[in-house]
């Protein structure tokens, strides 16, 4: 239960965030969201949950604001306006990445050496879970703006637009990122059972995140 509060704190502040950047400074306050989010997925997602016995990363409410982030651009500026989210987000996490990874390999002190094991232990070279996960975001937000745009043009509205896409954008998500970081590390059937339980609590997240898509797009 302590988890469920946890990963709904994470949504909820990703959320705020998301729409008070947005609200104050438009397009530019999603880039800088979408800088800021990134980073902090690099770190949050090292943090594995239990769920029913399996083992799942954190940064659910992070990678699904993300996502979002590039449905609002487009609801804004069109699919064609998303290269520089793309860029932001991929140099963002490449810089991240690159930091974390090296200075779990810097030489420790020999003062402190449990917090140092500690802190090699947490930030440890994993490049399959860091491909996979920035493989499965910038796909994602691609397939996604590509969707809701798509929807948006047929049914002309905001609400069914986001959650048709995240549904079906989540999906793919899951499979991809698991795939990628844990295929041959887990059993086939904790496999089956991540990609299940990552996708059912990110289309929720997802769905719940039409609210503040609906309310940039309304008061923006």
């Amino acid at each position: 239960m302590k988890n469920i509060v946890l990963i709904i704190a994470e949504m909820i502040v990703s959320y705020i965030i998301l729409l008070i950047l947005s609200k104050k400074y438009k397009t530019d306050g999603i880039y800088v969201y979408g800088i800021i989010s990134t980073f902090l997925v690099c770190i949050v997602c090292l943090k594995k949950i239990s769920i029913m016995e399996v083992s799942v990363p954190l940064g659910f409410g992070l990678t699904t604001s993300i996502i979002l982030g590039g449905n609002i651009i487009t609801q804004k500026r069109g699919p064609s306006e998303l290269k520089t989210y793309y860029i932001l987000i991929l140099t963002t996490f490449l810089i991240s990445c690159i930091f974390i990874n090296l200075s779990t390999l810097i030489k420790n002190s020999e003062y402190n050496l449990i917090a140092n094991k500690s802190y090699n232990n947490i930030f440890q070279v994993n490049l399959r879970y860091y491909i996979g996960l920035i493989v499965s975001i910038i796909c994602s937000i691609w397939i996604s703006s590509k969707l809701y745009y798509l929807l948006k043009k047929i049914q002309n509205k905001i609400i069914l637009s986001n959650i048709f896409s995240i549904i079906i954008v989540e999906f793919f998500e899951s499979i991809v990122f698991i795939l990628i970081a844990y295929l041959f590390e887990y059993q086939t059937y904790d496999i089956a059972l991540c990609i299940v339980f990552r996708y059912i609590i990110k289309t929720i997240i997802g769905i719940i995140g039409t609210i503040p898509v609906y309310l940039i797009s309304k008061y923006n």
